[in-house]
């Protein structure tokens, strides 16, 4: 495998030296521009078909942006980057403890939002970045070499994940949010010993109660139940995480009330629970899958509305918390929604989390109001 190595050159000897060995010392040939012949194109050129020709491209990002180009407006390595992000796996490495120029903070935001985008890592020294590059090259073999991904069979499972709502039960609570994240290449992730191990679920549900995306209320009790391979934990809330061999999980988030008696969705509840489901699910992903062998992700989300009639913000409820006007026309079962296309590279649950939240939110809105 071909993989180029991007970075600024001056100053930037030594790690690019560290990115070199790394790629050698797993079989690979690395590409840098350093080793291109004198020839009739120029150097911006000839990185750039460089990259063209490349397998995967190691990005490694400091604290300076380097010279811009007259022609894009863009430096060098951005450049690069642009070129490679649409056509073959990025995985980018940020140096720790410099203060970045503002060109560059700009870089790496726009390079960690990128749901298609890997992140390597951070790293302080030669030494760290070499590890750091020798694990996520070693990562992104073992992923890929598991199985293809089959996206549309991903897609199949995680909406399979979302309950269909029982319209003849009206629970002591109110609408769920239901978020499914699904993995692949498809593989087992947790073996029967382990899903069946008590202090997995002990460990889970401690998280799910006490951690910084809390679900759970420690004020109700809570069961467990492992059928089939599929572990599952839930409170009368209707809370709940669901766990399975293949790495699926699907997280159910109360959504709070609106003020008033009109049973509508609040869209800002609706967000904050999204936002807490995206997060227990990529803790849970971490916990069962650290070595990241499912390398991308399909997501789905539904909400089961328990009587709930329409949609409005906090300022309509609060303008007019008793009275509303519904449409009747999309009131039979709504069908779950998902991204098209459906998957995402798996780092996007870490570094796009927030507009994957925006975006399904909008998704829903678009069945309620």
């Amino acid at each position: 495998m071909k993989i180029f190595i991007s970075s600024l050159v001056r100053g930037f000897e030594d790690f690019r030296a560290a990115a070199v060995a790394a790629v050698r010392s797993l079989g690979h040939e690395p590409v840098t521009a350093e080793t291109f012949p004198a020839g009739v194109s120029s150097p911006r050129v000839a990185c750039l078909e460089g990259v063209r020709h490349a397998d995967m491209v190691v990005l490694i990002l400091g604290a300076r942006y380097g010279r811009v180009q007259p022609v894009s407006g863009l430096s060098a390595t951005h450049e690069e980057y642009r070129e490679a992000k649409d056509h073959r796996p990025v995985i980018a490495f940020v140096q720790e403890g410099v203060e970045q120029e503002r060109a560059q903070e700009e870089f790496v935001r726009e390079v960690k939002d990128w749901s298609g985008g890997l992140f390597g890592g951070d790293f302080r020294t030669a030494e760290e970045l070499r590890d750091a590059i020798t694990r996520a090259i070693h990562r992104f073999e073992l992923s890929a070499a598991a199985a293809p991904v089959d996206a549309g069979e991903m897609l199949a499972r995680a909406l399979e994940l979302i309950p269909t709502e029982n319209h003849n039960i009206i629970r002591r609570g109110g609408p769920l949010l239901h978020l499914a994240v699904v993995g692949g290449p498809a593989q087992t992730i947790l073996r029967p010993v382990e899903i069946e191990r008590p202090d997995f679920a002990r460990g889970l549900l401690r998280e799910a109660t006490y951690g910084d995306s809390a679900l759970f209320d420690p004020a109700h009790g809570s069961e467990s139940n492992l059928a089939g391979g599929t572990l599952k934990l839930s409170q009368e809330t209707g809370a709940t995480i669901v766990v399975d061999e293949r790495g699926s999980v699907r997280v159910s988030v109360p959504i709070a009330s609106g003020t008033g008696m009109v049973g509508a969705l609040i869209e800002e509840n609706v967000a904050d629970a999204l936002g807490r489901a995206l997060t227990q699910s990529a803790q849970i992903l971490a916990k069962i899958d650290e070595t990241e062998r499912l390398s991308r992700i399909v997501v789905a989300a539904g909400i089961s509305s328990n009587g709930a009639m329409g949609w409005r913000t906090r300022a309509e409820d609060a303008a007019s918390p008793n009275s509303m006007t519904m449409s009747m026309f999309h009131q039979g079962d709504r069908e779950p929604v998902h991204f098209q296309p459906p998957d995402r590279a798996r780092a996007a649950l870490s570094f796009d989390r927030e507009r994957m939240a925006e975006d399904l939110v909008a998704l829903l809105r678009r069945q309620w109001s």
